[in-house]
């Protein structure tokens, strides 16, 4: 897909430059008689609009990518204090609520984050929440220190619960508004393109080096663009290293069920 993204800006770029070419021939830019100063104008309320567009989209497309990773750092940071929490609680209740959190990081890992990137939830994700929750309920409350673990369980499980949530919600949301921003950056960039070559260049080479730099820039431009309408994937996608780090973290002898 990169190379055919790459194929596709090379034989634009020549397209341009041989246009670029083949207009120099019109009778008004040979002779001078176009209307330099009006095109100028037209020329640059085209680029401010560009500008202003593609910053708008750049920003909000950027910040689902760095949301999604605020979110799995909460529910890392919250399964990580599970696991230790329960460190006061029964062996067994303990062994329990930790392995339960091991398989949630793994499933989220090795299962959801691919799942999410094709824009489906994993149920079993919820279930491995709702099985936590279950057992910090039924944890002892008869002691102080139990009492405050299971509290302290029960708030983490809640923000693992909403920082879930709000990742879920994040990676598969149809992103109207950012198609409607990036398809006004790819009409502006064609606008910024077209334009010159509507109203004639000279063929003086560095015309055409101009014309061949501004397509090459503004192709680059644009498919970096549409990357970023993919959170989970492609060079600014976010991974899920977190949740694995967490797994590594863990004591040795320490592995999530399957």
């Amino acid at each position: 897909m990169i190379y055919l993204g790459f194929l596709a800006l090379v034989l634009l770029t020549a397209a341009v430059a041989a246009v670029t070419l083949l207009g120099a021939r019109r009778a008004a830019v040979a002779a001078g008689d176009s209307d330099s100063d009006s095109q100028s104008f037209v020329g640059g309320v085209l680029n401010a609009l560009f500008t202003v567009v593609l910053a708008f989209y750049i920003v909000f497309a950027w910040q689902n990518g760095d949301d999604v990773e605020k979110a799995a750092q909460q529910e890392v940071n919250a399964l990580s204090d599970v696991h230790w929490q329960v460190a006061a609680v029964p062996a067994e209740q303990a062994t329990a609520l930790r392995s339960l959190a091991e398989q949630y990081a793994a499933r989220v890992a090795e299962h959801e984050w691919p799942s999410l990137d094709q824009g489906r939830p994993d149920a079993q994700v919820d279930r491995l929440i709702d099985g936590m929750r279950a057992e910090a309920i039924a944890l002892p409350a008869d002691a102080e220190v139990l009492k405050s673990a299971r509290e302290q369980v029960l708030t983490d499980l809640r923000q693992i619960d909403e920082a879930h949530r709000e990742r879920v919600d994040i990676s598969t949301d149809d992103q109207r508004f950012n198609l409607v921003l990036l398809a006004g950056s790819v009409l502006g960039a064609v606008l910024m393109i077209a334009f010159p070559l509507l109203v004639g260049l000279s063929a003086r080479p560095a015309n055409v080096a101009t014309m061949v730099l501004l397509t090459l820039t503004l192709g680059f431009t644009i498919y970096l663009s549409v990357q970023l309408m993919h959170p989970l994937h492609g060079p600014f996608g976010v991974d899920a290293d977190a949740f694995r780090m967490f797994l590594e973290s863990l004591p040795a002898g320490s592995s999530p069920a399957e």
